[in-house]
């Protein structure tokens, strides 16, 4: 059986041993037991698994192995398919895609053996939403145009949409009245709603909700097009994805390490 995703958390095991836990394209979390995957040896291999790589795995054809107490499934062969080649060399965007796996892993559901993955179309929307937040990060760092900011709005944007829990962004929580004709708007994170300034008194985040209706129907590709983002619209996203899978922001460590 042959797997593709992307690598998210890596473990060494033993000497020279690994296991690896990667995002697979039908948005469930396998994990493997590599060895030998930390390289090394004789000829001073190089590991293949690394941090946000894209992985193909070949599976051993052999019963359940236990590491530990977690399932895994026993790696015979492997090779990257893609890499990032500036991410780990920028402490901000190393840092922003540890917090996307980091907030993956609190609602990720782990692949059971004799799933395939054509047999669950669950998680489909996950894996191109990272991916594509992966792909378009290194983009940026290339073209020397990368704000940390931007990435992470956008990425909670789709994620937040693709997991079904997208706030109401037409009409105002409390009387109901159309958002977009009223003069201003401002978000509750605890309620999961917009809510016009007739019916609460607060500051007027209009270009906040703007942006959140942009950034859903924005490709990707045009991530550039999604100015004026900052780290507090991203915080109150991040709270809003907490409140929802009852989560406290504190638990993200990465994201404190991303502010410093």
């Amino acid at each position: 059986m042959v797997f593709e995703g992307i690598v998210i958390s890596r473990i060494p095991y033993k000497e020279r041993d690994l296991i690896v836990k990667v995002l697979l394209r039908n948005g469930h979390l396998a994990s493997f037991y590599v060895y030998g995957g930390m390289g090394g040896g004789k000829h001073h291999k190089p590991s293949q698994f690394e941090h946000a790589c894209m992985m193909r795995v070949h599976i051993k054809e052999t019963r359940n192995q236990k590491v530990e107490g977690s399932e895994l499934m026993v790696a015979s062969e492997y090779q990257r398919i893609w890499e990032p080649l500036h991410l780990r060399h920028n402490v901000q965007a190393f840092y922003l895609s540890c917090l996307y796996f980091e907030i993956l892993q609190k609602f990720g559901m782990p692949y059971k053996l004799g799933l395939t993955e054509d047999d669950s179309h669950e998680g489909h929307g996950i894996f191109p939403v990272m991916s594509n937040a992966l792909f378009q990060m290194e983009d940026a760092l290339t073209k020397e145009k990368f704000i940390p900011e931007q990435q992470l709005s956008l990425f909670m944007i789709k994620l937040i949409f693709h997991l079904g829990i997208m706030p109401d962004t037409d009409h105002c929580a409390t009387c109901g009245a159309d958002l977009m004709e009223s003069i201003g708007a401002t978000f509750l994170p605890a309620n999961g709603q917009f809510a016009c300034l007739q019916c609460v008194t607060a500051e007027n985040e209009k270009g906040f909700l703007l942006r959140i209706k942009k950034g859903y129907q924005t490709k990707y590709s045009e991530y550039d097009t999604l100015v004026g983002s900052t780290f507090r619209e991203s915080d109150k996203l991040i709270q809003y994805f907490c409140h929802q899978f009852h989560l406290k922001p504190v638990e993200l460590k990465s994201y404190k390490l991303l502010l410093k």
